[in-house]
């Protein structure tokens, strides 16, 4: 059994070498392997895959983050870059929310915050897309150098840090795709509120096989549902329905969104009239925005604007009428 302690022992030193995304990379590679010898039926591994995987990617990418910001460049950089982004999701957010009650949006601006914080997922999966692919195409480039070199003798240690380079760059491209592909479905899942489209690794439901006329009748009212749905814009090789334009409409934001401003932000009672299960939110001195409960509305709630009606004030509805001149005797 000595063969099997010397395994042992040099699998160990093998694993104290590698740092955290080269275990990860390794794992990974199991994972895979494990995989295929269950003939794919072990729908669990995927799971453990992404895991690993995403575990490996943010590893990589603080550690590039951390070499940038430890530069005076570097750090001059990465707060224009935050500057810039933050100002984009605090517009994007107020247009999100101006879409949604119809009035400037500063008179509700926790409703605005809660937007940019349901938003900013969908935001940071952009850009992590981005960092992934720029992250891809610098490892594209550092291994085709790799090849181009060795006959130089440009060794791999001149272009890399740490033990087994050339295997930690080809394990980088091979398993880039395939996080890809995890945050596709996690970005799909997130923006259209269906939680399916990111269980990657959930057994297939048998189908029933169904007789030829209820097949056709489900097929004829699958196809008039996605005609009266709201259109769909194809996305990283998928389709992501509710995206308008740069701002995205996600129908399950707005809800909460409308929801949090019904009943948390607005004033359930005021000086101004209101009636039944109205709440109102200030817009000046004189005029209200009016929130009424309406299942008929996309999102559940009617938004109007009118005067505030308390008799402590002037009433801007009615018209001044200019008295009329008199007339000489």
């Amino acid at each position: 059994m000595q063969w099997l302690s010397d395994w042992r022992q040099r699998c160990g030193q093998i694993w104290q070498q590698l740092d955290l995304s080269q275990r990860c990379y390794l794992i990974s590679a199991l994972l895979v392997l494990a995989w295929l010898l269950s003939f794919n039926s072990q729908y669990w591994l995927l799971g453990l895959l992404g895991v690993s995987l995403f575990i490996a990617a943010v590893n990589d990418i603080w550690q590039g983050f951390l070499r940038i910001w430890h530069s005076l460049p570097g750090k001059a950089f990465i707060l224009v870059c935050y500057a810039v982004l933050a100002n984009f999701c605090f517009a994007l957010a107020d247009s999100s929310v101006n879409n949604l009650i119809g009035v400037r949006p500063e008179v509700v601006p926790f409703s605005v915050n809660l937007t940019l914080m349901l938003l900013a997922p969908f935001w940071s999966f952009l850009l992590a897309f981005v960092l992934l692919s720029a992250y891809l195409i610098l490892h594209s480039i550092k291994l085709m150098l790799l090849v181009m070199l060795r006959p130089l003798g440009v060794r791999s240690h001149h272009l890399q840090d740490g033990s087994y380079p050339k295997l930690t760059l080809a394990a980088r491209l091979c398993f880039l795709p395939v996080v890809f592909t995890y945050m596709g479905a996690a970005m799909t899942g997130y923006v259209t509120g269906d939680t399916a489209a990111i269980d990657l690794f959930r057994e297939p439901v048998a189908v029933q096989i169904q007789p030829a006329e209820i097949a056709a009748a489900q097929a004829n009212e699958t196809a008039v549902a996605s005609e009266q749905a709201e259109p769909q814009v194809k996305m990283f090789g998928g389709e992501i329905s509710g995206l308008s334009g740069i701002n995205p409409e996600v129908r399950w934001i707005n809800r909460t969104v409308a929801w949090f401003l019904y009943q948390i932000e607005s004033l359930s009672k005021s000086q101004c009239v209101m009636q039944g299960a109205e709440h109102l939110v200030h817009l000046n001195d004189y005029e209200v925005l009016v929130i009424t409960p309406d299942a008929q509305q996309p999102y559940g709630y009617r938004y109007q604007v009118r005067a505030c009606g308390s008799p402590y004030l002037p009433d801007l509805s009615r018209k001044s009428v200019a008295p009329a001149a008199s007339s000489g005797g």
